[in-house]
C-alpha cells in the first residue's frame, strides 16, 4: 500500500521506513511509515472489511492482515508519529505496526 499511495500522491523522494521495536510491553513490533500524504481514511475505519481510500479498492487487505495478527495472538495498530522512535521526515506519512506477542514469559 505504501508503494501505491507514493506513487499515487507523486512523491518526488519517497521512503519507506521499517523497524523492530520492542517498546510496546509483551510485543515484539514491527513499525513500517512512509513519507507519503498519510491515511486517506478515519484511523478507526482502517482494517473494517470492504472500507477503503484507494480509488477502485477492495478494502480487504488491512482487514485481512488484521484477522491473521489477531488469530497469532498479536495486534494491528494504527499509532501516531511519537509513539514509536519514528525519524521526522514519516510524521505526516501512514503508520502501522504489527504486534507479535512475545513469547518471553519475563514479558506476561
Amino acid at each position: 500500500n505504501s508503494i501505491w499511495w507514493l506513487e499515487y500522491a507523486s512523491i518526488n523522494e519517497r521512503s519507506i521506513y521499517i523497524d523492530i521495536s520492542p517498546d510496546l510491553f509483551g510485543y515484539i513490533t514491527i513499525v513500517i511509515a512512509d513519507n507519503g500524504p498519510g491515511f486517506a481514511i478515519p484511523i478507526e475505519l482502517l482494517g473494517k472489511p470492504f472500507i477503503s481510500g484507494k480509488p477502485n479498492g477492495m478494502g480487504i487487505g488491512l482487514h485481512l492482515n488484521t484477522l491473521i495478527m489477531d488469530s497469532l495472538g498479536g495486534k494491528v495498530i494504527f499509532p501516531s508519529w511519537g509513539d514509536f522512535s519514528i525519524p521526522i521526515k514519516y510524521k505526516n506519512g501512514a503508520i502501522i505496526a504489527l504486534a507479535f506477542k512475545n513469547g518471553d514469559k519475563n514479558d506476561n
